[in-house]
């Protein structure tokens, strides 16, 4: 299966959302989270059947375009973004139950910015990507930034292939040190388990920062082979695209999706 380079010469082109989409998507949010997310269901255990579901949040917008570079990979942030705030890597690989690949299943992603904020009136920071035949994903963006209460973090709903298995609305938290406590002063904690499977295990960029690393994450060791050559294989189209930083850090995460 070979993918459209659908942003190819242009990453993540500015998209603006139109008004009615936005107040579509804002009433839809509102229900999401009266309705779906409530939280006796979650309290009472009609939520969070598959441990790594996790709340939409507010600030969902229908109608994301896709963000597809390449089969299995993409690009959510834009080259002014990205030479702003620096490079950051999500690779995600999508399983099933059994521990079997779910190939090229859709991530519809959107985040905050590294400073915490999101944006509303266009899809910046918004995009779909599917993934390969193996069922991974790479998504280079920015680090999402920590607001609130809440730890830096990609929303993504997760699909397989039609009919195959169960969409799933799901959070990739990016903690400090790795470290699951702090998840712990989420307020949407209070009344489910805290998510702690939803954590990403990330690794710093050790020539990106000189040695010196990002929000106390370990240096990505070099038995990481996979890992060091999807990096390398990145900066080289950072450099391409003019983008003066490279990689900062590599975050690693798995999804499992349940079968329809």
């Amino acid at each position: 299966m070979t993918l459209a380079t659908t942003t190819d010469t242009d990453w993540a082109p500015y998209v603006g959302v139109a008004l009615f989409v936005r107040l579509y998507s804002h009433i839809r949010s509102m229900f999401v989270m009266l309705v779906v997310d409530n939280p006796f269901l979650w309290y009472f255990g009609r939520r969070g059947a598959n441990i790594l579901d996790d709340i939409e949040g507010p600030f969902y917008i229908v109608g994301s375009p896709s963000v597809q570079v390449n089969e299995g990979k993409g690009v959510l942030a834009s080259v002014d973004m990205l030479n702003k705030c620096g490079p950051f890597l999500f690779v995600v690989d999508v399983k099933d139950t059994k521990g079997d690949p779910v190939p090229h299943a859709t991530l519809d992603c959107w985040q905050a910015d590294s400073g915490g904020s999101y944006f509303l009136s266009s899809y910046t920071l918004r995009g779909k990507v599917t993934a390969d035949a193996q069922g991974r994903v790479e998504l280079l963006t920015v680090e999402p930034g920590a607001y609130r209460t809440r730890s830096g973090h990609l929303h993504t709903i997760v699909s397989g292939p039609e009919g195959t298995h169960k969409p799933m609305t799901t959070q990739a938290y990016v903690c400090p040190g790795n470290d699951p406590i702090h998840l712990a002063r989420d307020m949407a904690n209070y009344y489910r388990r805290r998510p702690d499977a939803n954590m990403v295990t990330c690794w710093a960029n050790p020539s990106a920062y000189n040695g010196r690393g990002i929000q106390r994450f370990p240096a990505l060791p070099a038995e990481q082979v996979d890992l060091v050559k999807s990096i390398g294989k990145w900066n080289g189209k950072l450099k391409e695209r003019g983008v003066e930083r490279e990689v900062m850090a590599v975050a690693q995460h798995k999804i499992t999706l349940t079968a329809v």
